[in-house]
């Protein structure tokens, strides 16, 4: 019964990290965003496309933001295992 309780306290997140996970998610995110968009500007030549220019084709902007969202998605998700591994003992 002890082994029970002791693997159901380790599966729940750390409370604290219900606050720094978020934040680090959001600046890590940043960064990569900047990252990408260095890389788009070095490889092509030419600025990342802006979604909300209507100049942008349709295409190409969905395809910029698809990429992004992807991108933001997988930080986001390794950010939040990495936070959660690291406050668990045991």
């Amino acid at each position: 019964m002890v082994d029970k309780q002791k693997d159901e306290l380790e599966s729940q997140p750390n409370p604290v990290m219900h606050v720094i996970a978020p934040i680090t998610a959001i600046g890590a995110t940043m960064v990569m965003r900047k990252v990408l968009m260095s890389a788009y500007a070095h490889r092509t030549g030419k600025n990342a496309p802006d979604p909300r220019d209507p100049g942008v084709p349709l295409g190409r902007a969905l395809l910029w933001a698809v990429g992004i969202a992807a991108t933001a998605a997988a930080v986001e998700v390794v950010v939040f295992r990495m936070m959660n591994r690291g406050g668990h003992s045991g």
